[in-house]
């Protein structure tokens, strides 16, 4: 397996639209049958990271790919890297330029108020608020790259969307959002901080991007890209295949019990 060419091509005896295993255990099985793939993507993003202000760029790009994944699409890691960067250049490095204004930011706020918080109760005020605002905008972040890649709207849209997002899919919010905040204290106060520095250039950030797309991009297909197939009167071909001949039902000569059906009305709304 390799950069330049296909390695995401389903084995011999696997089903394309087989039933999907609880989310749970497909996230596992997805990084560990493309623990290779994570790496080579890790790699690459490393060092298009590197002139600091294409973090972006890259950031959409290895979205793209983790989307890829996520939806289990074939690819050619390098080329569809390169690709993505190109594509989504102009939207994502403005939000990549933010990004960086804003970790900055986190910093020195970190740094200031925590210095001087016994010096005054008023900066306990203005430390919570300036950090929830910084959360609050990370959230943000797990829905605006998968925008960028995915769909075509304006910034504007974009942006509102995502703090839209940010308040409705709260159990896939929370759980990324966590792994996120583990990672960056492990960094800054544990004692492995230093190892997970070193290993920076060869997993972490795939595995964090891939966790980011696969508790948050389920949000955007329910609440914008199915309403849009919907309006259309289609349905989104990211979904899975439905296998019409596939049978479903044993013929049992009529002794099975009925089967009571429940209605189940809900549908995801176009925001607004």
């Amino acid at each position: 397996m390799g950069l330049f060419y296909n390695n995401n091509v389903a084995g011999p005896g696997v089903a394309k639209n087989g039933p999907q295993k609880k989310p749970f255990f497909r996230f596992w099985e997805m990084f560990a049958n493309k623990f290779w793939t994570f790496f080579q993507i890790n790699i690459i993003y490393f060092l298009f990271c590197i002139p600091i202000v294409t973090f972006g760029p890259a950031t959409a790009a290895m979205t793209s790919l983790m989307r890829n994944i996520y939806l289990e699409r074939p690819q050619f890691v390098f080329h569809d890297f390169w690709t993505a960067f190109k594509k989504n250049f102009k939207q994502s490095f403005f939000i990549g330029i933010l990004d960086i204004l804003v970790m900055g930011l986190t910093f020195f706020s970190y740094v200031f108020y925590t210095a001087n918080l016994d010096k005054e109760y008023s900066y306990w005020f203005f430390y919570a608020l300036s950090m929830s605002g910084e959360v609050i905008f990370l959230l943000m972040n797990f829905y605006i790259y998968p925008q960028i890649v995915a769909l075509n709207l304006r910034m504007g849209a974009i942006i509102k969307n995502s703090v839209i997002l940010t308040f409705v899919n709260i159990k896939g919010n929370l759980i990324t959002l966590a792994f996120f905040l583990l990672y960056g204290y492990l960094i800054a106060f544990s004692g492995i901080g230093i190892y997970l520095v070193m290993l920076s250039p060869l997993l972490p950030f795939a595995w964090l991007t891939f966790l980011a797309v696969f508790a948050c991009y389920p949000a955007i297909q329910k609440f914008i890209i199915n309403p849009f197939y919907e309006a259309k009167g289609e349905r989104n071909p990211e979904l899975p295949e439905i296998d019409n001949n596939e049978n479903i039902f044993e013929d049992k000569g009529g002794s099975e019990a009925p089967i009571k059906l429940k209605s189940n009305d809900k549908k995801g709304k176009v925001l607004k």
